[in-house]
C-alpha cells in the first residue's frame, strides 16, 4: 500500500472521529520500535511526537495533498465495518455521512452511496415522528435501519484486510 493512502486513511479516519490520536501515536510508536532505522520515514517520528490532534490533521493533510480518496475512504468504511460493535446505529449513520462530505469528489461511488444511506436514514427517522406512532413500527424502522447500515458497511471488510497487514510501509 502507498504510504500517501496510509496518510490519508488515518486523515480521513480521524477527521469522522473514528481513530484517536493517542491510538495513532501507538500504532506508529510501535512501527518505529519494531523496524530498522532506514525503512523509518522521518514523518513518522513528526507525528508520533505531535503535541494534539489538529497538528496530527494538518500535517496528514499536508502529507496525503493529491491521494485519490477512493481506496482510503473504503478503507476507513471497512475499520467501521470491523469496529461497529463500538457505536450505535445512529452514530454510524452520522460517521458516515460526515465520511461522504469530507470527501473532494461528491461523485463519487462511495460519497454518493453513504449521502444516500444517510438521507434515507434521515428521512425516515423524520417520517418516524410524523407517522410511526406505535412502538413495534418504531422498532421495525429501527431494526431496517440497522440492517441497511451493516450491510453496507459489509462491502468494505475487504479493504480493511490489506491495511491490518501492514505490509503499507515496504512499498
Amino acid at each position: 500500500m502507498d504510504r500517501y493512502v496510509l496518510y490519508e486513511t488515518y486523515r480521513l479516519g480521524m477527521l469522522i472521529g473514528h481513530i484517536e490520536p493517542a491510538e495513532l501515536i501507538r500504532e506508529i510508536d510501535k512501527f518505529i520500535t519494531a523496524s530498522p532505522v532506514e525503512d523509518i520515514p522521518h514523518v513518522f517520528y513528526v507525528l508520533s511526537l505531535a503535541s494534539n490532534r489538529r497538528v496530527m490533521i494538518e500535517l496528514l493533510t499536508d502529507l496525503a495533498k493529491g491521494v485519490d480518496q477512493e481506496l482510503p475512504s473504503s478503507i476507513v468504511a471497512g475499520l467501521l465495518h470491523r469496529d461497529q460493535d463500538r457505536y450505535t446505529t445512529e452514530e454510524l449513520y452520522w460517521k458516515i455521512g460526515l465520511l461522504a462530505s469530507l470527501l473532494a469528489d461528491q461523485d463519487g461511488d462511495i460519497a454518493v452511496e453513504f449521502t444516500e444511506l444517510k438521507e434515507a436514514y434521515d428521512a425516515a427517522q423524520k417520517a418516524y415522528g410524523l407517522r410511526f406512532k406505535r412502538k413495534k413500527a418504531r422498532e421495525r424502522m429501527l431494526a431496517k435501519n440497522e440492517k441497511t447500515i451493516k450491510d453496507s458497511l459489509k462491502k468494505y471488510a475487504k479493504y480493511i484486510e490489506e491495511f491490518e497487514a501492514e505490509n503499507w510501509w515496504r512499498s
